[in-house]
């Protein structure tokens, strides 16, 4: 019985291994809405900007208000700027709802986002990275390794990585939820 469970377990977490990777190739079949994005600098950005929109010019005279920011009431250009700052974020808001990825069973993965669409090819690979291959704006193909970081019949979380240039980076966690067809 030893020697029959000694060669039976390799073979069973060989088994194991590949129906994982098989598993998450599909679950990834079909069409997921992005339902959240986070970014730390891009919540950074949102968050500093609206602070700053809130207290600016708050310990400030007239004077100093018009030499700062060329105007004496800045409650008129404190609402102007919230006013933008709400678009932009309305906007943000729009894109990290609103995209949508449609894995299919031939390797072709197609990109909706709003206002363009883009496609590219996808796997998951032996270390069970997804792996999307796009073609951008220019004809140059874009190769990403993207971390899933949970993947079950209604929810993936994937990280993308971005490098920007040497030694810096872009990191975006971002949920879908499975939609129903």
């Amino acid at each position: 019985m030893k020697k029959i469970t000694i060669y039976l377990l390799p073979v069973l977490l060989i088994s194991f291994l590949y129906s994982c990777k098989e598993n998450k190739h599909e679950y990834l079949l079909g069409k997921w809405r992005s339902v959240k994005i986070e970014n730390r600098d891009k919540d950074d950005f949102f968050r500093n900007s609206k602070e700053f929109i809130d207290t600016m010019g708050n310990s400030n005279d007239a004077a100093a208000n018009i030499e700062m920011y060329g105007v004496s009431n800045i409650d008129s250009l404190r609402r102007e700027l919230r006013i933008q700052f709400d678009s932009a974020y309305a906007a943000q808001l729009g894109i990290d709802t609103q995209s949508v990825f449609t894995f299919k069973s031939d390797s072709i993965v197609i990109f909706s986002f709003p206002g363009k669409a883009e496609q590219g090819k996808w796997h998951v690979d032996g270390k069970g990275k997804l792996v999307l291959d796009e073609i951008n704006e220019l004809g140059e193909t874009e190769h990403l390794n993207v971390d899933i970081n949970k993947i079950d019949d209604n929810t993936i979380k994937l990280t993308f990585i971005r490098e920007l240039e040497q030694g810096l980076s872009d990191t975006s966690i971002v949920t879908f939820r499975r939609e129903k067809n």
